[in-house]
Formats: C-alpha cells, structure tokens, sequence
C-alpha cells in the first residue's frame, strides 16, 4: 500500500525538492479536498495516479506552496489545446492505454494521472525494445505560469514518433484573459516561469504506485 508518506519522500527524491516543502504542499491539498484523508498506519489514505498527479502538479505549478491548492485547480480546468497539440491528442500513444482512452476534454491533471497510471501498469517499459534508440520513451511534464499553460511531451516513441499535447484554459487561447493586457500591476506581472519533471520522476512514482494499482 502506498501511503501519502511514502508518496511524499518519493517525489522529494525524485525532484529534489525538499521534504518539507512537499509535505507543506501536500497538506494543503488535502485541505482543500484534493487528497484523500485518512488515519495512520493500517488506517492512512491508499495513494492512487490522481493524488501524485495532484501532488505534481502543485509542485510544477505553484512557486509558493500556499498557492498549490489554487494552482491545481487552475491546472484542471485546463483542456487541451488542439491547435498546439498532436494530432489525435494521445490516440497515437496506444500501448498507452490510460492516456489513449482519455476523452478529448480531458484536463492537464487526467492526463498526467493517466501517465503515471499507465507506468505503474507496467506499459513504458516493454516500449524501449521497439524504439529507435532501444531505450525508453522520454517524458517531459511541464508547466508555464503565470499563463496557465501544461504539456506533456513523450518522444522516443516505436517508429520514431513523438505526442506532445499542451494544456490551456479557455480564456487563455488566442487572446489576454480581461485584465492582463494592462502590465505593471502585481497581478499583472513580466515574469513567466517554467517547471519541468521527466521520465526519472514519472517512473520513480509510477514504481511506488505499482503495488497499488495491482491490488
């Protein structure tokens, strides 16, 4: 059983931000809903591709940790953005089967729930004998703020092929969400950031998740 622990000290490992800083993210979630809460030991929350994808995206997501919660909301009323997208979304991703089952509304959040969830079934792995390279695909998870932006980038792929579907809401393709064509303001700011989490952390998770999934 994975437990919100583990979880944690997982994806500290993996990205290499502090413990502190994960358990401060992690405890805000279940604050506000977005993690299941149980007891200790015998008793604590079974942690499942939802609550790391979650978990991820308020780490990629939020420079602060008091902004996780919000941030990961923003993150799933996300949908993806066609014109910048693969054609077909994830639909050329069929080994995949979590992600190439996703419906076409889905959110930045489902599909990288999707993807850990397809890791943890065991499904990147036997990829890599059917690669050009023979190694496996590489994944790229990133995210762009202060533009509510995400994209999931797998290459590598058999025959050479590479998915890359990105993530917007609404008001944020084609044109400024009202308010943000004035710069200057605290609100309205100059600095945009990047976030970006690979295959080493998907794969670290998915293997803790593995269990799980098989349970």
């Amino acid at each position: 059983m994975a437990t919100p622990a583990q979880l944690m000290q997982v994806v500290s490992d993996a990205t290499g931000v502090p413990l502190a800083t994960v358990v401060d993210i992690d405890r805000r979630l279940v604050k506000a809903g977005l993690r299941a809460k149980a007891g200790r030991g015998l008793s604590a929350a079974r942690m499942q591709p939802i609550d790391a994808a979650r978990l991820l995206t308020g780490i990629l997501a939020s420079a602060q940790s008091n902004a996780a919660a919000e941030a990961v909301l923003r993150y799933e009323a996300t949908r993806p953005d066609k014109a910048r997208s693969s054609d077909g979304l994830f639909a050329g991703a069929a080994s995949l089967e979590e992600l190439s089952r996703l419906p076409p509304r889905h959110s930045f959040v489902e599909a990288l729930a999707g993807l850990i969830a397809s890791a943890s079934r065991g499904a990147v792995a036997p990829l890599s004998g059917k690669t050009p390279s023979g190694s496996s695909p590489k994944i790229e998870v990133y995210s762009f703020t202060r533009a509510t932006r995400g994209r999931i980038r797998i290459s590598g792929l058999p025959d050479g092929a590479t998915i890359a579907v990105e993530y917007a809401v609404k008001a944020e393709r084609g044109r400024r969400p009202a308010g943000r064509e004035k710069s200057g303001t605290a609100d309205n700011g100059d600095l945009e950031q990047s976030r970006r989490i690979t295959e080493r952390t998907i794969l670290a998770v998915a293997d803790l998740l593995a269990e799980e999934m098989d349970t």
